[in-house]
């Protein structure tokens, strides 16, 4: 069968090794090694990473298309590597290294495109765009003090680029299958690239795997367009023709089912699921609802250097006073609570939250807001950063001595920034989320600036 032979290494595998072996990618392993620490460890999983996305595609080269309980074998070990490396950063809130982490933990679920059909390449691309925030901060903070780190993100970033060109020339609707291959049941894909990447040998055969699981790599995937035949669009058009009678087959949403008249709806935050034709129409705004908020019992501890709050709901009295300054605060899935934060703590992080305030007195590097809604920050004291990502509803009240912190923010909305005056009042000051892109051809390049009108 063709591409089995040792030596005959399939031309989009070929095209693989090109980008394994580039420039950008050997650079990010050695600027990671040269960094240290957590960047050193997490990029030592990266690269065994991968090595297994190689392995996949030297089979996928030499076999037909797999069984879903066999597909989702093979994509374990990539799941389990990517897993490990958006760990790390969770283990290592409080590194100074922080940004770094995040900058590859959000844009690692790129390689999980080998499960993404059909557009896995703009799959790339968005997974590209969600580590962006974390790149421009590096590019920013190294800019002018240490170079090895600006090189770092730059090459972190062509890497993802040069694979998203990969997967669009070879891959364009999803990964592409040998039709003429030997059936891949039972056998283990990891023959070829151990030997030709200097690996060690082939792990033991996958047992039997869970059903296809839509979130396989914890990211929402495009959904699967549904090909409807002659008879289906025939039927669409008819029901259409119908005019005013088309809305006649609705049902009607009673009093019990509006949040506005049914307090217990509003205490849930989702309407309950009901019985719909053809499937659970509610499933996924349900999903995206209830990653916000509570969801098991609360707590609130010291682990090792950081303070952990978690599933606190109509809590008003959370008051962390045993601090020191290394120490980092991790609120997560909390909702109608208040946060007091005594002494000066290195980070605060705000998590999945929804109508939740934080008070604090002094934070050594920054204050964070990620998939949260309604937050409040107040700092009485000095804060360098507030970094908001996927929020809305965020409202940041600084102190006079912290009029000088810099706000990034990132796929956010209504966001506000208010400013002491001299009186003790606030005033409010919107952050933009609109912005006018244009090309200077003084300076050569695009220049963006904030649409005022927005």
């Amino acid at each position: 069968m063709a591409y089995l032979g040792h030596g005959d290494v399939p031309p989009a595998v070929q095209e693989y090794d090109d980008i394994f072996q580039s420039q950008s990618l050997q650079t990010y392993f050695t600027l990671s090694k040269q960094i240290g620490g957590e960047v050193q460890a997490q990029a030592s999983i990266v690269e065994r990473l991968f090595a297994l996305e190689r392995d996949f595609l030297v089979s996928a080269a030499n076999h037909k298309k797999p069984a879903d309980s066999v597909f989702v074998g093979l994509l374990e070990p990539i799941r389990s590597r990517i897993q490990a490396v958006q760990d790390i950063r969770e283990k290592n809130r409080a590194s100074k290294l922080f940004t770094h982490l995040s900058a590859v933990s959000e844009s690692i679920p790129a390689l999980g495109w080998i499960a993404v059909s059909p557009t896995p390449a703009p799959y790339i691309k968005e997974m590209t765009d969600a580590g962006q925030f974390y790149i421009n901060r590096v590019l920013k903070d190294y800019k002018d003090k240490e170079p090895l780190h600006v090189d770092w993100a730059r090459a972190w970033i062509d890497v993802l680029q040069q694979l998203q060109a990969f997967v669009k020339k070879n891959h364009t609707t999803g990964v592409s299958w040998n039709p003429r291959g030997n059936d891949l049941s039972g056998v283990s894909h990891s023959n070829s690239a151990s030997r030709s990447l200097g690996g060690g040998g082939p792990p033991p055969p996958p047992g039997p795997p869970p059903p296809m699981d839509p979130q396989l790599f914890k990211c929402n995937f495009p959904p699967q367009p549904q090909h409807d035949g002659p008879d289906v669009r025939a039927a669409l058009f008819q029901e259409l023709n119908k005019g005013d009678k088309v809305s006649s087959g609705l049902k009607k949403v009673t009093a019990d089912m509006q949040t506005h008249k049914n307090t217990a709806l509003r205490a849930g935050a989702t309407v309950p699921d009901s019985p719909v034709r053809g499937g659970s129409v509610g499933s996924a705004s349900g999903a995206a609802a209830s990653k916000i908020g509570p969801n098991g019992p609360p707590k609130l501890e010291l682990n090792g250097k950081k303070w952990e709050v978690q599933n606190q709901r109509g809590n008003a009295n959370i008051v962390i006073s045993d601090t020191e300054m290394n120490h980092s605060i991790y609120i997560y899935r909390c909702a109608d609570s208040v946060v007091s934060v005594k002494g000066k703590v290195s980070s605060i992080t705000v998590d999945s939250c929804s109508k939740t305030s934080v008070v604090c007195e002094s934070l050594v590097s920054f204050a964070e807001v990620v998939n949260s809604q309604r937050t409040q920050i107040q700092v009485m004291g000095k804060v360098p950063t507030v970094q908001i990502d996927k929020s809305d509803g965020v409202q940041i009240y600084l102190s006079k001595d912290s009029v000088d912190c810099q706000v990034f923010s990132a796929k956010s909305s209504e966001m506000n920034v208010s400013i002491p005056k001299a009186d003790g009042d606030f005033v409010e000051h919107p952050v933009p989320e609109q912005f006018r892109t244009r090309y200077d051809p003084s300076k050569g390049k695009l220049v963006t600036e904030a649409n005022e009108q927005a």
